[in-house]
């Protein structure tokens, strides 16, 4: 019986460095390892990886990514920063006319 878990992954050896650096490029999940590093199977990263001259070997079963190296509270405070941040702008453009004398006519107040 099959783990349900299990997926097709792709095992790098070689220069893990470069390795490491191409995943990176790719925001990819990486399980690193002493001699190896372990990602998804994926047809972009794996032409990049083989362009470097990595070896990649298709094998099955779980990835176990590596952890952030960014403390959690440094992400939710980073997180709360982002949102305090958010917020909706609207501009409305209206015709001003030729002569400023001019009253102008009711318009909304927003283009929503």
């Amino acid at each position: 019986m099959t783990d349900p878990e299990e997926q097709v992954l792709t095992e790098i050896r070689g220069d893990l460095v470069l390795a490491a650096l191409c995943v990176g490029q790719f925001h990819a999940p990486c399980q690193i390892e002493d001699d190896r590093l372990i990602v998804r199977a994926d047809e972009g990263l794996s032409q990049a990886l083989a362009a470097l001259g990595l070896s990649q070997t298709q094998v099955r079963g779980r990835l176990t990514p590596a952890p952030l190296f960014v403390p959690e509270a440094e992400l939710v405070a980073q997180a709360a920063r982002t949102q305090s941040r958010r917020g909706v702008r609207t501009h409305v453009a209206r015709y001003h006319g030729d002569d400023e004398d001019d009253p102008e006519p009711d318009m909304p107040a927003t283009n929503a």
